[in-house]
Formats: structure tokens, C-alpha cells, sequence
């Protein structure tokens, strides 16, 4: 299945493997070094604001991705727009909110503040030009980690003359539009609302918490505490304690915040706070945190937050294992050992470990950040390490049973999303070629694969069970997704996951629990986003199904063996959870930790 598409009176042809992403208001394709965004369901509107944005030939700053070009059908209808295509290591802002994001890509506040100063250069340029962008969030802003890049995408949304901004993010939303329920229906945001939505990305991407987060004992939601004027600088918030200090910040920054999100006030954002703070950081010697040099010590070191830990006497909760730098994986072997993967900077170590503690580490190799790794074990008890270099599809296969590493192959698998396809489980490594599903795993010194599934070209995304020989995945066909489960035995089965109507998946994850398999789908529709998480049993069957809002992705895919537990440990946003036959393990970026099941 194709779509035919013309631009300029040049015929084109899209199919499945072209397609980017699939959101709430169209799919996105790639062409060339461009990219070209289709209507789901195109309107008249959609068609006279594109004509109009075009016509206008408006001097925009460089990093806005800016429809260049309508697209047409056979019939001469408009369906989309083409625009410039964002770099294969962009990554959007939200990204920057994840506390194991910073030293997982080296990153510092001296870095992020120019970026934060050049995204404040762009909206001040847009709206010189009468351009209020109104749905400004995280997802729709990105950049490239190490470099001051920045891009802005979905710019078909913005509001321009007559023409209004449709859609809203909540967590960015000026409480002063709460009232409004459809923003399609005339122009309702200002560049005061604007101000607002980059106020709250600046502290999300600084801090790492939302200027409402935290928790309340009146106020509960983000929107009650939001319309009450309680942010997370009043004394009556528990502040999250693996979100930065505010102390980070400078005083005169954070009376801006004070006066925005405590007090209401609205105004353009003054660029000489950012100037004046990136002025004055200083970097502590021990953590490595950026912070104004007027303050007397760090704010993390010299006073720290206590770690969100009850006491060991009533959990059972214990750190296995701290290190200086990053956590890149965890995996654990049917003996119940434990291979970690660890960063310092460029140099990238293997740490075994057991629920005692460490008991080897050797370093691998150097490199930049962005590898993503794998691992599985022998019949015969050899641990082999997949390794997987960031935006390219080799899979290098190193069998770690020796004291140095040696590589057995290196293989090539299929891209989804830019990003390498494989999978693996207690003893198996899957990818994909040729459109063939493969299940390998080495055999007297040789790696050996079978066929046991299809997959189609650029558009099959695969799951490792970490319980048994079987994996998970979905095929998208357009803006359609298909999720199935292919066990160990090879049979394949169906996940039938319901999407809600008027409703399109833009994210879309499989995990699993010893008894369960569940997909976890980032849902767009009606302007708002929402994560629904849907359960099977392992014969493929429909349980359950629930909703978590807006801002729960991570939580679902990263926690949701604990989702339902009555008394769930205390975790963070973030915080990754892997079985073990003993207990949970709980990998934070800088330390990972153990709770017995009988806890």
C-alpha cells in the first residue's frame, strides 16, 4: 500500500518504511532530506491557514521547521505540507527533564542555558512577526546534546492572523485558558501565554520538576495547585528529592518564578536572567553540579536531600551498587548474577555484581555517548554482550566469559525510528533482516540464526521478555499498530490492544511481568495526550486496561510491574525497574538498588 502525493506538480510515492511518526493530527514521512506530513483527516481550515502561512514568505529564524511546500492528492486536494526534516540525533526537549538524561550524555547547565537563551532569541523572533506559537511544550522543541542546535517542528499548529493554535499541552498550558475547552474555535493564546509555556520548559529542563510538581496535602493536581498559586517554591510542597535543588538557580530567577507561577504575573521573559546566571555558575568539585558561585556551598552536596528510602527494618530496600558517572543497563542472568553497563564520561565499563555486591569490573571501550546494549547467556553459562553504536544499525556480539572481551561477529539489523531493532532474552539475541524476524545465539564458538517471524521494512519494532526465550513487538502500518507476542516455542499471537476512539498512538512500548505482557501506548486525540497501559495473559488474551494521564509515559514502561501495588516502594520518575529472582531492582542513574519480594 502507497500514497501517491504531488509537490510542485512532482509525483511522489510513500509507503509504510517512509513513515517517521504517526501523531494526533497526521503521519510524517521521510523524503529525502526532507519531510512531509499528511493529514489525517484533512479540513478546509487545515488547507486555507497552510495557503496562508505560505503566503506570507515570513524571514524566520533558521531552527523554525517551517512548512516550505503544500502537498496535494491526485484530485488536487490539499493533504499535507512538506517541511525540513530534523537530524536523526535530535532529541526533544523532554529529554532534558529526566534527571538520568545529564550524565548519561555528559551534559551541564553551561551547556543547556545558551540553548535555553537561543530558544528565547527564536520566540522573540516569531512573535516580532505576529506568530504565537501556543501549544510550545517539550515534545515539540528539540535538540542535539553537545551542540547549541535547537529545532522547532509542528509549526502548521502555531497561531498566525485569524487562524488559531488547536491543539494544548496541560502541563504548559497558562491556567488563565483553563476555561477553554476547544482552542480550534477561535484565537485564544498571546505571547504572555507563551512566556508562560517556556517559563515552565525552563524549569523542567534546569530542575527536573514541573514548577507545580511535587506533592500538596490540600492540592492534588498539577491544575488544582496551578489555579491555588502553589508552586514548588512554597514551604507547604514536599519537594521531589531527585529533582535539582531550586537553590540551583539564581535568587533573581527564582523571584521570576515566584512572581509567575506563585503570584500570576505575566510578562515577557527577561533574557538578562539567563545571561546574568550563566555568568555566575561555578561547578562543584565533588557532584559536578552547576551553581550560582554567591551561594556557600553546592545545593546538593552541602545540604543534601535524603534519598526517598523508608528505613531498611520495614522495606527491605538496600543500594547495591553506586558509581561515578552513569547506569546504562541492567541485565541479570539466569544465575542470578548481574551484568552492569556503566559510563564515565567516554569510557564504558562492565561491572559484575550479584545481590552481595560488586565482584569484577573491566573496562570496554571508549566511546561517545548514545550505545545501547544487550545481553544473553550460553547454555554452557558464556555471557555474551551485545553492543550497538547510537543512530546505526551494527550490532556488535562480544563474548565477556574471559577476562578481555572478544567479538564473535558483527551483524546488521533493520532501523526503526532511527534507532537499531533487536532484542534480547535470557538466552537468545533477536533483529531483524530481509524481513525476517531472527532468533540467534552462539553454539560452539559460532553464532547461528533461524527465521521465526516476519517484520516489515522500517516499521517493526521488537521487546525482550527478561522471563523467557520469547519477545514481543509491533508492526505500524501507516498510523495503524499491530502489537503481537512471538513465544519461544515460535508461536506467534496477537496482542489486541483497543485504542480508544477518536484517538492516534504516537509512542507505543511492550513490557512484561513474569504472569503478563502489557502495551503501553502515548494516545493523542482532541488536543491532549494520555497514556493507556492494556494487559494480557501469556496466551495473548485481554485483561485490563487503564489511563495515566498525560505525563506518564516513562512511569508506565519504566514501572509498571508496581502500578498496581497497593504500597508501592518510593520511586522517582525515572527510576527503572528490573525482575530478579530474589527481589526487584531499582537502577537510578548513579546507583541501583534491591528490594526482596517479601518486603
Amino acid at each position: 500500500m502507497k500514497h501517491t502525493i504531488y509537490i510542485q506538480n512532482q509525483r511522489y510515492q510513500l509507503d509504510a518504511a517512509d513513515l517517521i511518526q504517526s501523531g494526533g493530527e497526521g503521519m510524517v514521512f521521510g523524503l529525502g532530506s526532507t519531510a512531509v506530513k499528511l493529514y489525517h483527516q484533512p479540513t478546509p481550515t487545515q488547507a486555507d491557514k497552510l495557503r496562508h502561512w505560505l503566503a506570507q514568505r515570513w524571514p524566520l529564524p533558521n531552527d523554525v521547521l517551517a512548512p516550505c511546500a503544500p502537498v496535494h492528492d491526485k484530485k488536487g486536494q490539499l493533504i499535507g505540507l512538506q517541511m525540513p526534516r530534523l537530524p536523526a540525533a535530535a532529541q526533544p526537549f523532554k529529554q532534558l527533564g529526566l534527571p538520568g538524561f545529564w550524565p548519561q550524555h555528559n551534559l551541564t547547565t553551561r551547556q543547556i542555558v545558551p540553548l535555553l537563551q537561543q530558544l528565547h532569541q527564536t520566540l522573540s523572533r516569531l512573535h516580532q512577526l505576529q506568530i504565537v506559537v501556543g501549544d510550545l511544550n517539550e515534545t515539540n522543541i528539540f535538540f542535539v546534546p553537545q551542540s547549541s542546535q535547537s529545532f522547532w517542528i509542528d509549526v502548521d499548529s502555531y497561531q498566525f492572523g485569524p487562524y488559531p493554535c488547536p491543539v494544548a499541552m496541560p502541563a504548559f498550558l497558562d491556567p488563565t485558558l483553563y476555561h477553554v475547552t476547544n482552542f480550534g474555535t477561535r484565537p485564544y493564546f498571546t505571547p504572555l501565554t507563551d512566556w508562560y509555556a517556556f517559563t515552565v520548559l525552563l524549569v523542567k529542563s534546569l530542575l527536573q520538576v514541573h514548577p507545580y510538581g511535587g506533592v500538596h496535602r490540600q492540592h492534588k493536581s498539577l491544575q488544582a495547585r496551578a489555579t491555588a498559586g502553589v508552586s514548588i517554591l512554597d514551604g507547604s510542597v514536599t519537594y521531589p528529592p531527585r529533582a535539582r535543588p531550586p537553590e540551583t538557580l539564581s535568587d533573581d530567577l527564582l523571584h521570576h518564578l515566584h512572581r509567575t507561577f506563585d503570584q500570576g504575573e505575566r510578562r515577557p521573559f527577561p533574557i538578562h536572567l539567563l545571561q546574568q546566571y550563566a555568568q555566575t555558575l561555578r561547578t562543584c568539585p565533588h557532584c559536578g553540579l552547576d551553581f550560582p558561585s554567591n551561594r556557600r556551598g553546592c545545593p546538593a552536596c552541602s545540604h543534601p536531600t535524603p534519598l526517598p528510602n523508608l528505613p531498611t527494618s520495614r522495606t527491605g530496600l538496600r543500594t547495591l551498587l553506586r558509581v561515578d558517572g552513569f547506569i546504562e543497563a541492567v541485565f541479570w542472568q539466569p544465575n542470578g548474577r548481574l551484568l552492569i553497563i556503566t559510563r564515565h564520561g567516554e569510557q564504558v565499563r562492565l561491572i559484575r555484581a550479584g545481590i552481595g555486591g560488586k565482584l569484577s569490573e573491566t573496562v570496554l571501550f571508549s566511546g561517545a555517548p548514545g550505545y545501547r546494549f544487550g545481553a544473553f547467556t550460553q547454555a554452557n553459562g558464556h555471557d555474551f554482550l551485545v553492543v550497538n553504536p547510537p543512530h546505526r544499525p551494527q550490532l556488535l556480539l562480544l563474548d565477556i566469559h574471559a577476562a578481555q572481551p572478544q567479538q564473535v561477529t558483527l551483524l546488521e539489523t533493520a532501523l526503526f525510528k532511527n534507532s537499531a531493532v533487536f532484542a534480547t532474552t535470557p538466552h537468545h539475541l533477536f533483529r531483524i533482516s530481509g524481513g525476517w524476524i531472527l532468533r540467534g545465539t552462539v553454539q560452539n564458538g559460532s553464532y547461528l540464526e533461524e527465521a521465526v517471524g516476519t517484520a516489515h521494512q522500517a516499521q517493526t519494532q521488537l521487546f525482550g521478555c527478561p522471563f523467557s526465550n520469547s519477545v514481543a513487538g509491533l508492526h505500524r502500518i501507516f498510523a495503524e499498530h499491530q502489537f503481537f507476542a512471538l513465544g519461544a516455542d515460535g508461536t506467534e499471537r496477537p496482542l489486541p490492544f483497543v485504542r480508544p476512539p477518536h484517538s492516534r498512538i504516537t509512542e507505543a512500548a511492550v513490557v512484561f511481568t513474569p504472569q503478563q505482557v502489557a502495551v503501553v501506548a502515548e494516545l493523542a486525540g482532541n488536543g491532549r495526550t494520555a497514556t493507556h497501559v492494556q494487559t494480557f495473559n501469556q496466551q495473548g488474551q485481554w485483561q485490563q486496561s487503564w489511563e495515566l494521564g498525560d505525563e506518564a509515559w516513562e512511569t508506565a514502561v519504566y514501572q509498571f510491574p508496581f502500578l498496581q501495588k497497593p504500597s508501592p516502594p518510593p520511586l522517582e520518575p525515572g527510576d527503572r525497574l528490573h525482575f530478579h529472582p530474589a527481589g526487584w531492582l531499582i537502577q537510578q542513574p548513579q546507583q541501583l538498588k534491591f528490594l526482596p519480594y517479601k518486603a
